[in-house]
């Protein structure tokens, strides 16, 4: 069964090798055993004797023929490794810049520490709106807690006049263009990133056996990044004509809710590419 193996391993070693240098070394290496034998042959009838000149110069053709290939196999699949190595290290470098940028564009409009920080937040504030959409009547100082708390997390720059008022109510805030405006760009550039890593990144850390997410993790990111401030009902800047206080405290809850994920999302890639991204001309080999 090894033995099985090794000639599998040796197999496939040598289809890997190019094609031009394969048939150069076999013409190389069945002329050196043609001269060995017949230098062998000649040797034993003695015939060398009389031509030492032209027996050393065949004896170290025959040996040419011999190390050529064995240095051009070699040094060709040395080369492979080190190409191989590079592409890796490059497609990793990439994932790294990937998911460092996907961390700053999420967190860019929030006032938090890092992502961590944004996935604990935003988890605990969905639960404070799950508790308010689940009083019976309108609790205006719970209204106002929670809306003191979510102002605090946001962190979207000067305001626009001295007169400016933070919202209080999800009336307020779904006719708060100034703010809007803001989180309609943070959300293109979290939809950009996204994009980034699942078209451009995740195939190239798959082509060279990097980790990368689970297939239920990733389901989750996906559909979170696709139902972001998108769908009816999960943007409580935007929401529908006709929609009530319930309705707009569930369309918070849904986009607390893809906050969460995508930051934990995040979260689980910075353990998998913890470092910043490095200079791109910087290689192995430097």
């Amino acid at each position: 069964m090894a033995q099985g193996t090794r000639v599998s391993r040796a197999g496939r070693w040598w289809r890997s090798t190019p094609r031009l240098i394969r048939r150069f070394s076999i013409v190389l290496l069945v002329f050196g055993a043609a001269l060995a034998g017949t230098g062998l042959w000649l040797d034993r009838t003695g015939w060398w004797e009389d031509h030492g000149f032209l027996g050393n110069l065949v004896s170290s053709f025959t040996s040419l023929c011999f190390g050529v290939p064995t240095a051009l196999l070699v040094l060709s699949h040395l080369g492979n490794a080190q190409a191989d190595a590079r592409q890796t290290y490059r497609a990793e470098d990439q994932a790294r810049r990937g998911v460092h940028e996907f961390q700053a564009a999420l967190t860019r409009i929030f006032d938090v520490v890092d992502i961590a920080d944004l996935a604990t937040r935003a988890q605990s504030m969905r639960r404070s709106v799950r508790r308010l959409r689940q009083l019976d009547d309108t609790d205006a100082s719970a209204a106002t807690h929670f809306f003191q708390s979510f102002n605090d997390l946001l962190e979207l720059g000067p305001t626009p006049s001295p007169a400016y008022t933070e919202p209080a109510t999800f009336r307020d805030l779904a006719g708060d263009r100034w703010q809007w405006k803001r989180i309609e760009t943070w959300h293109v550039r979290v939809e950009t990133q996204w994009r980034v890593l699942s078209e451009e990144t995740r195939p190239k850390v798959h082509e060279f056996h990097l980790p990368w997410l689970a297939p239920s993790p990733a389901a989750l990111g996906q559909l979170a990044a696709r139902r972001l401030l998108n769908e009816d009902g999960r943007n409580p800047w935007r929401l529908p004509e006709g929609c009530t206080d319930a309705d707009a405290g569930e369309a918070m809850e849904h986009f607390l809710y893809d906050l969460q994920i995508l930051s934990q999302t995040a979260q689980t890639l910075s353990g998998l590419y913890p470092s910043a991204p490095t200079s791109p001309s910087i290689s192995p080999s430097a």
